[in-house]
């Protein structure tokens, strides 16, 4: 199942940080609530991506890496239009 991630990434496009949710649309039941927010040279963008298990570090990268080039396929729009 596809989850909403906001996702940042460098100014090469490599993913350096996700979210679950959109941090600037509240969920009903998140109790605490944050933004991620983009550093000089870095971009959010908002996208919905199927997230594997993540029980290592190998897997991390795995999924930083596919989500990076998930991102450049559809030229993906920062806002998530």
């Amino acid at each position: 199942m596809k989850t909403k991630l906001t996702v940042v990434t460098n100014d090469s496009g490599t993913v350096i940080g996700t979210q679950h949710g959109h941090g600037d649309v509240p969920s009903s039941t998140a109790v605490v609530t944050s933004a991620l927010i983009a550093g000089p040279g870095q971009t959010l963008h908002k996208t919905e991506y199927e997230v594997p298990p993540l029980h290592t570090r190998a897997h991390i990268e795995d999924f930083h890496k596919k989500l990076g080039e998930h991102l450049k396929a559809r030229g993906s729009d920062p806002k998530g239009r």
